[in-house]
């Protein structure tokens, strides 16, 4: 009778332990992104609870989070009055703000920020990221299995506007990760994105051309590239321009994609 007696005691001492230190964490855990890529990532990963600062470009996000800048523009003083415990944010070829790291160096927040240009930066950001807020590192599992379906070389543009071509995926991007892992060549072997004109393009002969876009396409958006007389395969998914861990769904549906006989 007695040691059942201190069983529920102990029962009841760990649950409480438990139930104290589930608050402490929800009370200390306040995340401000100001990359929408990230918080894709903070959404997918389930800290969207956690979220109290956002950029205006994180559309994925309650609207009812506050606005508090990206990388262009910060309101200094709407982020430390949400008190965040860390602030999240996207390495660009202008590195990170200096007021934000003095900031931080401060002990104001914990600051981390991420490229996330290519497929293995998306893995290092959800890596760190689940070992932060969840305690043990998860790897961002991808499955991919080659695609015959897509003949090599391809371009992969952005829609653009009427009349004109959008961004190619050049080297070293996430998407370009993608077709490697598909077996598919790609036609542009520079680095980064890049504005190319219809004769560029024509030049580069690709074997097919892939219009990828968050929305539906129209065809008016890309009569310019059927001109060329090359096959034209439109993508679309809400994730497909934000290098996030959303990338596991838009590389699951890539590989759907084919060539019509």
């Amino acid at each position: 009778m007695r040691s059942t007696f201190y069983v529920l005691v102990l029962f009841f001492l760990l649950s409480s332990c438990r139930q104290n230190l589930e608050e402490k964490q929800s009370e200390e855990l306040r995340i401000i992104s100001l990359s929408p890529g990230i918080t894709n990532t903070i959404i997918d990963a389930g800290y969207e609870d956690y979220l109290v600062g956002r950029s205006p470009f994180c559309l994925h996000a309650n609207q009812s989070v506050p606005v508090v800048g990206d990388l262009i523009e910060i309101d200094y003083e709407r982020l430390l009055k949400l008190k965040p415990s860390h602030v999240l944010a996207q390495k660009t070829t202008s590195d990170i703000d200096k007021h934000l790291l003095t900031l931080s160096s401060k002990g104001k927040f914990e600051l981390h920020a991420w490229q996330i240009s290519t497929l293995n930066d998306i893995k290092i950001m959800y890596g760190d990221m689940t070992e932060m807020f969840g305690g043990s590192r998860e790897n961002l599992e991808i499955e991919m299995t080659q695609n015959e379906l897509i003949p090599s070389p391809v371009l992969i543009i952005t829609q653009g506007v009427e009349g004109t071509s959008g961004l190619c995926f050049g080297k070293d991007t996430y998407i370009d990760d993608l077709l490697q892992e598909m077996g598919v060549e790609n036609v542009i072997k520079e680095k980064g994105w890049l504005s190319l004109s219809l004769e560029d393009i024509g030049r580069l002969q690709p074997k097919a051309i892939i219009v990828v876009s968050e929305s539906d396409l129209q065809i008016v958006m890309f009569e310019n590239l059927l001109s060329l007389g090359i096959p034209v395969l439109p993508f679309t998914h809400e994730h497909v321009l934000l290098p996030s861990s959303e990338i596991v769904n838009v590389a699951k549906k890539m590989q759907e994609l084919k060539v019509d006989k």
